[in-house]
């Protein structure tokens, strides 16, 4: 999405990207998708780029009810929440998000959105667009939340949803997942080979899409109980152990061609 940075900094990307990979013996990639892209604006050798996935820490699992109550009163949490985590970069595609759960208040919904993470001020959109919705506390900025409250934070959640136009991996996705909640996102990039059929996907770029799909976890309970089922199964497919053991295969193989 070149359109979401300066010229400059498209050039720059370029550059020591064609740089890196043109000296590098062999390229990792985190997602098969990545791999992709990087093989059709690269023109690398299929054999020069090996995958290998990244996984969700050991700490994202499902939170006792005490640790999820302290980091709801630490947060002034409501009780159903649509969770959001990430930056506010144009990628991540928060001002559809936001028209989208306007829609849904709009119906009388009861649930509130939360955007927790960084902010980069040189995009204000989004604080615009929650300003101009007029919902109050229901559409809420959290800011950045400390790492240690992360999986209460998931755990909380009645759904967690990741609209982003475009991601190299989308680790969120199996935090969430692996913290018990229903999660819904964008079936671009990488984000269908790490969500498989453990979330509900929509279109990024379809305000109605994102709307029809957070209408429906909010309102299916025992949808999302399926899905929390299927996301533990999907989460546990990746491991840190498995990325490590890859990517020394990766060395090995490189070391004896040198």
């Amino acid at each position: 999405h070149p359109e979401t940075v300066s010229r400059r900094a498209r050039l720059l990307f370029q550059l020591t990207m064609s740089m890196a990979l043109t000296t590098a013996k062999h390229v990792v990639s985190i997602s098969e998708a990545a791999r992709r892209d990087l093989l059709a604006r690269f023109k690398l050798p299929p054999e020069r780029v090996t995958t290998t996935p990244l996984a969700a820490e050991a700490r994202f699992r499902p939170q006792e009810p005490e640790e999820i109550a302290r980091v709801r009163a630490l947060y002034a949490l409501p009780q159903e929440m649509v969770l959001f985590v990430g930056i506010n970069k144009p990628h991540k595609n928060l001002l559809r998000l936001i028209e989208a759960f306007g829609r849904l208040l709009a119906e009388g919904s009861s649930a509130s959105l939360v955007l927790a993470g960084p902010w980069d001020e040189r995009y204000p959109e989004a604080k615009a667009a929650v300003a101009a919705l007029g919902a109050g506390e229901r559409v809420r900025l959290l800011g950045p939340v400390a790492d240690a409250d992360l999986p209460a934070l998931y755990a909380a959640a009645a759904v967690f949803v990741l609209p982003s136009q475009y991601e190299g991996f989308g680790l969120p996705v199996l935090e969430a997942m692996a913290c018990g909640t229903a999660v819904a996102c964008s079936n671009t990039s990488s984000l269908p080979e790490i969500a498989g059929d453990a979330a509900l996907t929509f279109d990024p770029f379809d305000v109605d899409a994102i709307a029809a799909a957070l209408r429906r976890l909010l309102a299916d309970r025992d949808l999302r109980a399926a899905l929390v089922q299927a996301g533990f199964a999907q989460a546990a497919r990746f491991s840190w152990a498995k990325t490590a053991a890859q990517t020394l295969a990766v060395y090995r193989r490189v070391a004896q061609s040198a």
